[in-house]
């Protein structure tokens, strides 16, 4: 797990446990080589993967020392990408997108853009509609996009391995294009094989990866050395180097048993947690670091273990370090100091559970095969420092210090643990002004995600509110009521969603993507020429708008106007959800083209909203299937999955569920 940590300074030169970011590349050394080869890798290619171990510095190489180097002049360069929310975007609206994987990862890419704007986009429609750069004799000049932290996207199922193979394909068909797209995709060693298995991303990957490497000696003594030396401290001679020599030497067992291993390399995450603890907390006017200074390397490193196991205890095992301690060195470490390999399909975790398991891997405690089943020490470095202890002083996080605990429990899914460290950090407050708003809209997330919509939309009220008496909150605000209309919608409640909504239009006027949930508000409601008349306005203001565009054709469909819905869904192509792909069945039907309206039709064996399973009824109606008409019409009625039908709608399927006779009649 990244731990946030405090700004670098010549005070304060390592970033302990924590990446790099862009803002620290001033103190980012030992990966000059790296740096290079892998820019111009990026540079060069298609597609670049870079992959590697566990803490071995990766997102650390790509933010602090590849996007730094390059030339702005002759690049154009995205904000690096990732598939976690951000944590201004609610939950709430990440779950009404049509994917939430290529949401997620175009917020990443623009952070300083509205949500709200990114609902419906494909990449490739997202990246056409930036402004082009041109280098000095006009040319466009490459567009470099990276996702960091890509592990995730290849361990979904069900619905989210659909939206998985949607991603890779829309980067796949971006790749392919005209667009002059680099991407860099990063990636860990246990994810690699997934990766280089997509059929959408295979061919352009062959020969272009790059594996990252823990650091060699003479880098890590750069990495040790370097960022002090702007400061008033110094590494007296010799004394780096006996730093290093300790961080890569290994020792088991003791006294006679004792075997030494000393390794070629350096993990840069030890390095880094041992040289901030060394460094960090003295004067800064201390100038001498001396042999005596560095002799404490492995309570250094014991601290570490000590604050990770701290932070898993506390979720786990009621706060009982020590109790979690014992049980990681009876299983996974032998009297001799030896490791063991633990399985845990066979019940030979020592009695740990999934959780647990799962937190001290994201800690770097543990690792974990690429069969996702094998765990052992994250690295032999570790085991002289877990048998040592921590210091046993009392660790007191803050409240932004819980949030971010919460945040790191909620992307496993573990909300219990998430909600209470959230409800800490709202009982500590302190912070900056927007904290108490952040807490809120997370409470509101966790809260959706757990299918608490009624507490959802509650929290994000009270997220909402706070934020209208901070300046400057605008759309933040607008974001949070849209997300508050859209779950009422999804409640069945589209006429109290119109309220919310308004409000939302109000504060965010030029937003297509806020007026076209108005627009499902009223359509929803019965109000039906108010409805199209808000789409008509959002689309004469921003006329590419794809949410605007799908949401009219699908009106238009249903309304029996088969021309208009032709023409707004043959601008949104690919048809990626079956509402809107039933819409456009439904059109090609009404307009006669029954043959290409049947192969339209998404499947209907799964659970589908009333509007598609009455759309796909009515396409049955045409083609004189009278009776599988009537059974997807009284499906439409009965189903529960929401929005319901509208009035107009629902009278529709109700003369469509009819028997035939009576209809005849």
């Amino acid at each position: 797990m990244k731990t946030t940590g405090s700004e670098l300074s010549p005070a304060r030169p390592f970033v302990a446990a924590r990446a790099f970011r862009r803002e620290d590349s001033v103190r980012f050394f030992g990966r000059e080589q790296e740096v290079r080869e892998l820019a111009g890798q990026w540079l060069a290619n298609p597609v670049t993967i870079l992959h590697g171990p566990p803490a071995v510095g990766k997102s650390s190489l790509l933010a602090a020392g590849v996007l730094p180097m390059l030339d702005p002049r002759s690049t154009d360069v995205l904000p690096i990408g990732r598939f976690s929310r951000p944590p201004a975007v609610p939950a709430a609206l990440v779950g009404e997108t049509g994917n939430p994987l290529v949401f997620t990862l175009l917020a990443s890419w623009s952070p300083y853009r509205a949500p709200t704007e990114l609902s419906g986009l494909t990449i490739s429609r997202f990246l056409r509609g930036r402004p082009p750069k041109l280098d000095s004799f006009g040319d466009r000049v490459p567009i470099l996009a990276a996702i960091d932290q890509a592990d995730d996207l290849f361990t979904y199922s069900g619905d989210r391995a659909a939206h998985c193979d949607q991603l890779v394909e829309q980067l796949g068909e971006t790749i392919d294009s005209d667009l002059p797209f680099r991407l860099l995709v990063v990636v860990g060693d246990n994810c690699f094989d997934q990766l280089m298995e997509r059929p959408h991303l295979r061919g352009p990957l062959d020969g272009h990866t790059y594996r990252l490497r823990p650091l060699s000696v003479a880098s890590a003594l750069d990495a040790c050395r370097r960022p002090v030396e702007d400061g008033k401290r110094v590494f007296l001679p010799g004394v780096a180097e006996a730093l290093v020599d300790d961080l890569r030497t290994v020792r088991l067992g003791s006294g006679a048993h004792e075997v030494v291993h000393v390794r070629e390399s350096v993990e840069p995450l030890l390095l880094q947690v041992a040289c901030a603890a060394l460094l960090n907390p003295l004067p800064a006017d201390h100038r001498d670091i001396t042999f005596e200074d560095v002799a404490s390397v492995d309570r250094s490193i014991a601290d570490f273990c000590d604050r990770m196991i701290g932070e898993v205890a506390a979720d786990h095992f009621h706060g009982d370090t020590e109790k979690l301690r014992a049980q990681l060195l009876e299983t996974f470490v032998d009297p001799a100091g030896a490791q063991a390999t633990v399985h845990r399909r066979f019940g030979l975790a020592g009695g740990l559970p999934d959780r647990p398991l799962k937190a001290l891997t994201s800690r770097h405690i543990l690792r974990v095969d690429r069969t996702g089943e094998r765990y052992r020490i994250w690295t032999d470095r570790l085991v002289t420092p877990l048998m040592l202890g921590g210091s046993g002083k009392p660790r007191r996080f803050s409240a932004s210090s819980h949030l971010r605990l919460a945040e790191s429990a909620l992307r496993a899914g573990q909300f219990d643990i998430a909600t209470r460290h959230a409800a800490e950090a709202r009982r500590l407050g302190g912070g900056d002004s927007h904290l108490p708003a952040r807490i809120e809209s997370f409470l509101g997330d966790a809260a959706y995600l757990d299918g608490g919509l009624d507490r959802a939309v509650e929290h994000y009220r009270a997220a909402a509110k706070l934020l209208t008496t901070l300046p400057g909150n605008e759309t933040a605000v607008a974001t949070l009521l849209t997300a508050i209309g859209q779950i009422l919608i999804k409640q069945g409640k589209p006429s109290s969603a119109i309220k919310d909504l308004t409000a939302a239009v109000r504060r965010s006027p030029d937003d297509p993507t806020i007026q076209t949930e108005l627009a499902w508000a009223m359509w929803f409601s019965g109000h039906e020429v108010g409805a199209v008349d808000i789409l008509d306005d959002a689309l004469a203001t921003v006329g590419n708008a794809p949410e605007a565009l799908r949401a009219r054709g699908e009106i238009m469909s249903d309304l029996r106007r088969p021309e208009r819905a032709l023409r707004d869904l043959e601008r949104v192509r690919p048809l990626q959800r079956s509402s809107t792909r039933a819409a456009y069945a439904l059109a090609l039907a009404l307009s006669g083209d029954l043959p290409n309206a049947m192969l339209a039709i998404p499947p209907m064996d799964t659970e589908q909203d009333g509007s598609t399973l009455l759309r796909a009824a009515r396409v049955m109606e045409a083609a004189g299937n009278r009776s599988e008409a009537g059974r997807l019409a009284r499906r439409a009625r009965q189903t529960t999955a929401q929005p319901t039908l509208p009035p107009r709608l629902a009278a529709e399927a109700d003369r469509l569920s009819e028997p035939e006779h009576d209809r005849r009649a």
